[in-house]
């Protein structure tokens, strides 16, 4: 939830999350499939408050969460809801990024979400107080790092890394990601961090998208646990 890269390769969209957690936190339960009202999410889920950070459903949608919205906010004391919620109850609808637009987000802390819907990239941001949504361009690789965690010197050093490691023309897979992100050598700004004792990278996830299903491939750091998942994609009901 702290830093995702989305890669287009071909016929194939890749949607990379890192998760910066503290490590005493709860155990995250590993990716599975679930039907809640019909609908097929596939996704892990925090272990404390019962949301997730990454996800995708049947209808081929895939939301990601960074946490904090444009730049570093001051922390209330209570929030009304858990940001993990507001995925996860995103990912039981078709039209994400329209019911995003519908949701009532006052005394939710800010976040930021990356979305697929549609075959097309949004970068949906709540800073507190106004919701902004801006569609990329999905024939680019796009990077971002949480406000919440790195300042704007770390940003652009993990995005010129990103961008110089792309230009290589890279041969996409879940180990040559995973090896990219393990490339830059700084427990405090890289990409796999480890901020002893309260903060830490704890997961790496990856869905990859072909025009049949999403595969999610699921690396837990802390136990070295792996994990494979599939999710068949069913034809949409309406257009947007």
């Amino acid at each position: 939830m702290c830093t995702v890269a989305f890669l287009p390769n071909k016929n194939k969209y890749y949607f990379a999350s890192l998760r910066d957690e503290n490590p005493l936190r709860k155990s995250a339960l590993p990716p599975a499939i679930y039907n809640t009202d019909g609908i097929d999410i596939m996704a892990p889920f925090d272990g404390l408050a019962g949301g997730t950070w990454v996800g995708t459903n049947h209808f081929g949608n895939i939301i990601v969460l960074l946490n904090g919205g444009f730049e570093n906010h001051f922390r209330a004391k209570v929030y009304r809801l858990s940001r993990g919620l507001i995925v996860k109850a995103l990912l039981l609808e078709e039209a994400p990024v329209n019911a995003w637009h519908q949701i009532d987000l006052l005394g939710v802390e800010p976040f930021t979400l990356v979305v697929w819907q549609k075959q097309q990239l949004f970068e949906l941001v709540w800073d507190g107080v106004q919701k902004y949504c801006q569609q990329l361009a999905i024939t680019t690789p796009h990077i971002w790092s949480s406000s919440t965690l790195y300042n704007t010197a770390a940003k652009q050093q993990r995005k010129a890394a990103f961008q110089q490691w792309w230009a290589t023309q890279p041969n996409l897979s879940k180990h040559s990601i995973l090896d990219f992100f393990r490339s830059l050598k700084d427990e405090q700004d890289g990409f796999i961090i480890n901020r002893a004792p309260t903060m830490k990278t704890l997961s790496y996830t990856l869905l990859v998208q072909d025009n049949n299903a999403t595969t999610c491939y699921y690396h837990d750091f802390s136990n070295s646990n792996n994990s494979t998942q599939q999710l068949l994609i069913k034809q949409l009901s309406v257009a947007f």
